[in-house]
């Protein structure tokens, strides 16, 4: 397994991988103008176990919630790619049907479709009398709490070699921060210069808690950590119209008060087995005749809308380009790049008259 993570080509390939989408950012032309000299360097670094992870760049992200990221040196995303590329199929065969955040053929549309099924076939077996219910969760500052000793525990039953887990150790539990941080196009994000990185990042390196949600392998450890839950809840709970996107579930029932003691079941789980707690204010049981709300579309049994908020911000992005793209500042082709990402969200909810005029 480690032999195949320090492999040239895999490295390669993995760069590949990293690149997308940021060609010409000033690290990545960086790395690739020495591109033959990196990856060999980094293949004997991990080869001799010399490997250690480089300072991160932390900066503030405003879209839609405000984020504080911990970007990683772009020769350590080199590095997770070709890790996550390894592991994760050992993962994947562990994880339940309806989990969908940062998995291959998943993703927010098919969490909003298969939503939409579990409400056609609850009302398909209940008569249109009988009231459904939603409990919905969120988990309190979930990236932050997450425990690297507990992780570190579920990760070993997994995987069977030694090398491969140091790496994976290494890489959870190294956390420095780089004092001249290089700016950031984006007129989303503003950066700082971290002075407390447990303030700035929501990694406590005292307590072993917090993941940096920069890193290409939080996404995957994310998934590792609640998939404890999602089998506490399909195995132990028995409950059958479940749905995780990242720290966002979901439960349908008939019986309100069977909902509040499944959270409460739940929670308990959650502190005694996991270290995390529900957000006690957003934690609602509501009838899904008024739509269940979930990965930024309203949810109904027979059709799908846009999210009030998901709009405005579409509305507002696209504005704001065309006023770019009027005085200069955007490339045309950026603007129909932007109204194609528009388009996607919006093709898969109920939304024609919306697109009309939003567009025409």
């Amino acid at each position: 397994m480690y032999k195949n993570i320090c492999d040239l080509e895999n490295l390669y390939n993995s760069f590949r991988r990293a690149q997308l989408d940021n060609h010409y950012k000033r690290k990545v032309c960086v790395f690739a103008f020495s591109l033959e000299e990196n990856i060999n360097r980094l293949h004997w670094e991990l080869s001799n176990n010399r490997y250690a992870p480089q300072p991160y760049t932390y900066f503030v992200l405003h879209d839609p919630k405000t984020r504080n990221i911990a970007a990683p040196a772009f020769r350590d995303r080199v590095v997770q790619h070709s890790l996550v590329e390894e592991i994760q199929p050992l993962f994947e065969k562990q994880f339940i049907y309806d989990s969908y955040a940062c998995r291959v053929d998943k993703g927010t549309h098919l969490a909003a479709s298969r939503l939409k099924k579990f409400l056609m076939a609850s009302r398909s077996i209940y008569d249109k009398e009988t009231p459904i219910f939603a409990l919905q969760c969120d988990i309190r500052k979930f990236f932050k709490s997450i425990s690297w000793d507990i992780l570190l525990e579920i990760i070993e039953k997994t995987i069977p070699c030694p090398q491969t887990y140091e790496l994976i150790h290494k890489i959870m539990t190294t956390h420095n921060h780089n004092p001249r941080s290089t700016t950031l196009s984006t007129s989303q994000s503003s950066l700082f210069e971290p002075q407390d990185i447990m303030q700035v990042s929501g990694i406590n390196t005292n307590k072993r808690i917090g993941l940096p949600i920069g890193n290409l392998t939080s996404q995957l450890f994310a998934n590792i950590y609640l998939n404890e839950l999602d089998h506490f809840v399909k195995d132990r709970l028995k409950l059958r119209w479940y749905g995780r996107y990242m720290d966002d579930f979901y439960i349908l029932h008939t019986d309100k008060k069977f909902l509040r003691e499944m959270s409460n079941e739940i929670n308990n789980f959650l502190n005694q087995k996991l270290a995390l707690s529900l957000h006690p204010h957003k934690l609602t049981v509501k009838n899904v005749k008024d739509g269940v709300p979930f990965v930024g579309y309203l949810i109904f049994y027979d059709h799908i809308l846009i999210r009030g908020n998901t709009l405005l911000r579409m509305r507002r992005n696209w504005r704001d380009n065309q006023k770019q793209l009027e005085n200069g500042s955007l490339q045309e082709e950026d603007l129909l790049a932007s109204k194609a990402a528009i388009l996607g969200h919006l093709k898969h909810a109920d939304s024609y008259g919306l697109i009309k005029s939003l567009f025409e």
